[in-house]
């Protein structure tokens, strides 16, 4: 999969903006905008822009894999959180500027859980979305307005906003769906966890245990939501090619697993 690292920002198109004067804004590069959004023949003008179009515009010399938001007037917490299939209080609470849900501003730019795909030869939403474990709606709600982007026909070199596999109180952001794990990888994400344990396990398409049930902590248990990471020991090898890896809490009543969360990975 041709996942795209760095930071990227979701902008919504407003008159008088080029892509030149977003470039500069959002220290961004031309061509790199062109290239993440068609911007050019057959789809569009050379730099054609519209208001209300929407755009994945890649910040250059970032080392840091996370996507912003630029709020508009007419959003909510809601809004956002339905168009990227995350929740509400997940979207608050990994975003520390974000200190009364119900007062957010026009172009405050906040985080959200998605990642940055750019479309190859062969790819179409259907494969995209068997390969992710995200479904087509929410595939195309995630790029609602984006250029170039449809359920019939994408291009290659367009990027694809691709929601985070998540539930209402985790979201993993490394390792991504349909990436290669390794021994040793590391996973990574938020948890609002009792007393900050968050739990994962791998297991191959044959049912081999690769990972028995292990845990990691949270910086900080609940109510935070807080950033957890550790590294993925491997107890057995592989013998399929494909997996899942399965990121959860257990309850302090019953011991039942709660908040599941599967990725579908590669070995």
């Amino acid at each position: 999969m041709s996942i795209q690292h760095g930071t990227h920002i979701i902008h919504t198109v407003q008159h008088g903006d080029t892509v030149y004067s977003l470039s500069v804004r959002y220290q961004s590069d031309i061509n790199e905008i062109t290239r993440a959004n068609s911007l050019y023949p057959p789809f569009t003008e050379l730099y054609g822009i519209y208001p209300g179009q929407v755009l994945v515009i890649p910040k250059i010399f970032s080392d840091r894999n996370q996507t912003f938001y630029v709020i508009q007037p007419q959003d909510t917490i809601g809004s956002i959180s339905q168009s990227f299939s995350t929740y509400s209080e997940l979207l608050v609470g990994i975003n520390q500027t974000i200190h009364n849900p119900n007062f957010i501003f026009p172009n405050q730019q906040i985080q959200v859980p998605v990642f940055i795909y750019q479309v190859e030869i062969g790819d179409s939403i259907w494969t995209i979305a068997e390969r992710t474990g995200v479904s087509i709606n929410e595939l195309l709600q995630a790029n609602v307005n984006r250029p170039s982007i449809s359920q019939d026909l994408i291009f290659e070199g367009v990027t694809l906003i691709i929601p985070l596999p998540m539930s209402a109180n985790i979201v993993v952001t490394h390792p991504l769906p349909g990436t290669i794990v390794h021994e040793n990888e590391m996973i990574e994400g938020f948890a609002r966890a009792f007393e900050a344990n968050v739990l994962y396990r791998l297991f191959d398409d044959n049912g081999v245990i690769v990972t028995e049930e292990t845990f990691t902590t949270a910086d900080y248990g609940a109510p935070s939501y807080s950033r957890f990471r550790d590294r993925i020991p491997f107890e057995n090898s592989p013998t399929s090619a494909q997996g899942e890896l399965q990121v959860y809490t257990r309850s302090a009543k019953d011991g039942s697993v709660q908040d599941l969360v599967r990725i579908r990975i590669l070995f």
